[in-house]
């Protein structure tokens, strides 16, 4: 049973915690004391259930695996606190576990029903990660409602407005934002408009349209293999298989494949560059003394390299896709993503609207 000058000490602590936070402070300088009040105080109090929430929202893009056990052990006392539900969705987003970020997300939204974002979210979710932009439309259309002045929102709302097929409701809503507002993703779903969003409302139509893709992916394979080695095939196997959950076309696709195939290429030459210098030191090393070899990179993250290089088309053609979304599919956390990323532009000095790797003009 807590003492008064514990109960004092606990309110102290989360007063400075909340202080720190409403700052903007660094959350390295708030993680020691939100995990010191989550020791101190009891799981079931309020200052227990904010402790472990705050730690699950500030851990989730490094730590989501970590953020999702504070999220539920927010939730195992507090069943409607709806911020915990909304992180963990998060969460399993991340970790590709869509369908559970799905039901969380309901969750969230009937404790928090006025929410627009987490309607947004879950309709993002619908649309984008499991592919049924239908049952993603009345999510999305309560979020727009609420909402219609957020370019965010509005791009997810035309989004799956054509893909289900509702392409000249797509345009309407899209041509209304652009009016009164600049953005530089909604130009670019005015484009993937133009030429031709993909739509079939029909199951069967959209089964032929998949059907084709595949068909259509199983040539560009023949055209455009990455390598002969086993790790390029795998490399091209996960870039295939994290593209299928992407709304990305079936030209992006193939010049996802070659772009990986590039960056494959200029990897090898990159070693095969450094083979004389390796020669030439084992050489030298029978007559000098030997010291310890420096720690070998880890260069095997396939995962890693498909999710930079399908963000490289997304940063290409301004697809409007966040690093999280295009992270989730390959599994890998954003800030993987964000480093393969920058190494894989920096190598192949790729720029928006690349003309080797662009599908969209402008």
């Amino acid at each position: 049973m807590e003492t008064g000058a514990e109960t004092q000490d606990l309110t102290a602590l989360r007063q400075e915690i909340e202080r720190a936070l409403r700052r903007a402070f660094d959350p390295a300088d708030v993680l020691p004391r939100l995990a010191r009040l989550a020791r101190l105080a009891p799981a079931a109090s309020d200052d227990g259930v904010f402790a472990h929430r705050q730690l699950a929202e500030l851990l989730v893009e490094r730590h989501p695996w970590r953020a999702a056990i504070y999220a539920r052990r927010a939730l195992a006392h507090r069943r409607d606190d709806d911020r915990a539900w909304a992180v963990l969705a998060f969460c399993q987003t991340l970790l590709g576990n869509f369908r559970c970020a799905a039901t969380a997300y309901k969750k969230a939204i009937a404790s928090a029903p006025a929410n627009p974002w987490y309607a947004h979210n879950l309709g993002h979710l619908l649309d984008v990660a499991l592919g049924s932009p239908d049952r993603a439309l009345p999510w999305l259309r309560s979020a727009y409602g609420a909402k219609a002045d957020n370019s965010e929102i509005v791009a997810s709302y035309v989004h799956a407005l054509a893909r289900a097929g509702h392409t000249g409701e797509a345009r309407g809503v899209l041509e209304r934002a652009l009016e009164r507002f600049d953005s530089r993703e909604l130009e670019a779903l005015l484009r993937w408009l133009d030429q031709g969003a993909p739509s079939g409302h029909d199951r069967d139509d959209r089964e032929a349209c998949r059907a084709g893709a595949a068909r259509a992916a199983g040539a560009k394979r023949k055209k455009i293999a990455i390598g002969g080695e086993a790790s390029d095939r795998r490399l091209a196997r996960v870039l295939e298989q994290g593209l299928l959950h992407l709304p990305l076309d079936s030209r992006q696709r193939a010049r996802a494949l070659l772009l990986a195939r590039d960056a494959v290429a200029q990897a090898k030459k990159a070693a095969a560059a450094k083979t004389p210098a390796r020669r030439q030191a084992r050489a030298s090393s029978r007559t000098v003394p030997k010291v310890p070899p420096a720690p070998k990179r880890k260069t095997d993250d396939v995962a890693g390299l498909a999710a930079a290089v399908a963000y490289a088309i997304v940063y290409v053609d301004h697809v409007p896709l966040s690093h999280a979304e295009v992270a989730a599919p390959f599994r890998v956390a954003v800030a993987r993503l964000r480093g393969r990323f920058a190494e894989l532009r920096a190598k192949l000095d790729i720029i928006p609207g690349d003309a080797r790797y662009a599908t969209t003009r402008g």
